[in-house]
């Protein structure tokens, strides 16, 4: 398989997945901003935080309020972190190949584009934000379904796979160590955020009804990190995600160097006891993990696709 096209699909499903994300986000934001007491706009300025461009954000809009950061991150199509700007990459790799991709699979990344290339804001204010984030959430598992129920198990699923996989990693790893409404994260004993922030943040990756399947309670922070980082049994988790990826190079360039990369921060993630991954703190392990994910995503460009 050429690179370019390798290239294409990998960035196809990254864009997807970033655009399932960031409706994820927005919906944190919106929930816990309406049920948790303090500053609103601090909870909004967490979606900045998390998805990018806060640079950008603030010399256009300036205050973090949930209008113009739901502008910003839904329809702003000069913001390459916006919804809008994600679902039209997705498009615009998906017709590079639309060739070598199922008629499904074509069909269905297109409507989504021009679905929400026909949004606006009084179209955006009648559905309602929860609304538009479940539609985006369900286009993406309609995605992924065509995906996982259609495709040949070739190296264009394989690199299909590669793109979710990565950018799940790297937007789960976000969502735990954001400083909602302004609190700081602490180590793996200290819980400053308490039942509710948990709550509010398995609910975004869909895992909390899963976690008091696995632990019976309330949401903590150290079981509800455990649920994040290093449950291989929950499809959101680091550790799960870094699993897939590693399965997928095996079959795709086992002897490469961004296969030994994973293969370390995934040994990494699988062995070690939670306190020793947050020795350094929560905060300090999110960035590194985020700078090491980053670094993979490049070598895998130097040693599969068209560019570093």
């Amino acid at each position: 398989m050429l690179s370019r096209t390798a290239e294409h699909l990998y960035w196809m499903s990254r864009y997807m997945e970033r655009a399932e994300n960031i409706a994820r986000f927005l919906d944190v934001a919106n929930r816990t901003a309406m049920s948790a007491p303090g500053n609103p706009d601090a909870f909004w300025r967490s979606v900045l935080s998390i998805a990018g461009g806060e640079k950008a954000f603030n010399t256009r809009y300036g205050q973090a309020s949930a209008v113009n950061v739901v502008s910003y991150t839904v329809l702003d199509s000069t913001n390459p972190s916006s919804i809008y700007a994600a679902l039209r990459s997705t498009r615009e790799n998906a017709h590079a190949v639309r060739s070598v991709i199922p008629n499904e699979l074509w069909e269905a990344t297109n409507a989504t584009w021009l679905e929400v290339k026909s949004m606006d804001g009084p179209r955006l204010r009648e559905q309602g934000l929860i609304a538009f984030c479940e539609w985006v959430r369900e286009r993406s598992h309609v995605f992924r379904g065509i995906v996982d129920g259609v495709m040949l198990r070739d190296e264009r699923y394989h690199f299909l796979r590669l793109g979710t996989a990565l950018e799940r990693a790297d937007n789960t790893a976000r969502l735990i160590g954001v400083p909602l409404g302004g609190f700081s994260p602490g180590g793996a004993g200290a819980d400053p955020f308490g039942h509710t922030h948990w709550a509010v943040v398995l609910r975004s990756v869909s895992a909390l009804k899963a976690y008091r399947t696995v632990y019976g309670d309330e949401p903590r922070q150290a079981n509800a990190l455990d649920m994040l980082i290093q449950k291989s049994s929950m499809p959101r988790s680091l550790l799960f995600c870094l699993n897939k990826t590693m399965e997928t190079l095996d079959e795709i360039g086992p002897d490469l160097e961004c296969t030994r990369m994973v293969g370390a921060l995934q040994a990494k993630l699988h062995w070690s006891k939670m306190d020793e991954l947050l020795s350094e703190g929560l905060k300090e392990f999110v960035s590194s993990f985020i700078t090491f994910n980053n670094h993979i995503s490049t070598q895998l460009h130097e040693d599969f696709l068209m560019s570093a």
